[in-house]
């Protein structure tokens, strides 16, 4: 019985098992492929967060203090807002990342804005007024939908892009697509309930950025290199909506690792996806962090951090609540493990 030979004078059963080698050098290329894809897409990240690090200490140099996390805040959940967490007599919903526009090549986007009222509309019941004209008649509003890529993780393919509502959107809801953010100030999740919370808590538990919060760099006693200023929050989300880059809508609030103001599992850390054990399909999926507040990333195993010395840090998501809390605060005095 003859064997069966190609044009070449392999046999069909010598052709198959090349085949099949090959198909499996594939599967074990493609993780190695992957890998590398994500180790170039992870420097990028490295490099925005770089480049936020440098604008935050430019801005320090410039003003002699860093930006507030957010300013004049109209749509926090207090109505009956009392001393000391009084709003200011008007609402501009200003978010920082604007302020760092000119120390990051970005002055003629900068300028487009009128710094003078609101960048964003929306007001809670017991808010303080909004300024006028605002955001939409300013011209503010449509702004937030200018792509500024430092402000964006490559690794992170979730939408971008705001749903119109009265809720998050910086109209009001009339049909402004308002572009999300990747990066944010640490602030915690406590300023939700009120307002100029920053300036009325006890020093040992502020974090480094809140509402108005314009911390000098003497004011971060526990040392730059030791206190958290900026991290990571994904596109997509699942209780609440990702933060814009140009105001602050409802929930707009900076990122908190060790906020519980929900119910989440766990209750603290970082790339946290699961909800309250909802039976949503959508949720407790990685790329969906649970809340909004959570701190969470698409890179393997941990988040990007900017300190408050402008470097950047890869954290891994088992760090301990204890290291994670003092690295949060800025002039709690505690010690923080050096292998965190």
């Amino acid at each position: 019985m003859q064997k069966h030979r190609t044009k070449d004078g392999f046999t069909l059963v010598e052709l198959l098992v090349v085949i099949a080698i090959i198909g499996i050098l594939v599967g074990l290329l493609l993780p190695a492929v992957q890998a590398a894809r994500e180790a170039a897409r992870r420097m990028q990240c490295s490099n925005n967060l770089k480049q936020l690090g440098l604008a935050l200490h430019n801005y320090e140099s410039t003003y002699k203090k860093f930006p507030a996390g957010r300013f004049s805040l109209g749509g926090l959940n207090k109505s009956a807002p009392a001393s000391p967490y009084l709003p200011d007599p008007l609402a501009k919903n200003g978010q920082g990342l604007v302020s760092l526009l000119p120390f990051m090549e970005q002055q003629p986007l900068y300028d487009q804005f009128d710094h003078s009222t609101a960048f964003g509309n929306y007001i809670r019941p017991g808010g303080p007024p909004l300024t006028t004209p605002d955001a939409l008649a300013s011209g503010n509003a449509a702004l937030s939908e200018m792509i500024v890529t430092s402000f964006r993780c490559p690794s992170d393919s979730g939408s971008e892009t705001i749903a119109v509502s009265s809720y998050y959107s910086p109209d009001g809801g009339a049909g402004v697509a308002a572009q999300k953010t990747n990066y944010d100030f640490l602030m915690p999740a406590s300023t939700l309930t009120n307002y100029n919370y920053h300036r009325g808590v006890s020093l040992s538990t502020r974090y480094m950025f809140g509402e108005n919060s314009y911390t000098p760099i003497s004011g971060v006693q526990d040392g730059t290199s030791n206190t958290l200023a900026m991290g990571e929050l994904t596109f997509e989300t699942f209780n609440g909506d990702t933060s814009a880059w140009s105001y602050a809508g409802w929930l707009s609030v900076g990122i908190d690792p060790v906020g519980a103001y929900n119910s989440t599992f766990p209750s603290r850390g970082l790339n946290v996806w699961n909800y309250g054990n909802n039976s949503s399909p959508l949720n407790n999926m990685r790329g969906r962090r649970a809340s909004w507040y959570s701190v969470a990333s698409l890179h393997p195993g941990g988040c990007m951090f900017v300190l408050a010395d402008g470097a950047v840090r890869y954290i891994s998501e088992t760090i301990d609540t204890t290291n994670l809390t003092n690295l949060s605060r800025m002039a709690d005095g505690q010690v923080i493990d050096a292998d965190f």
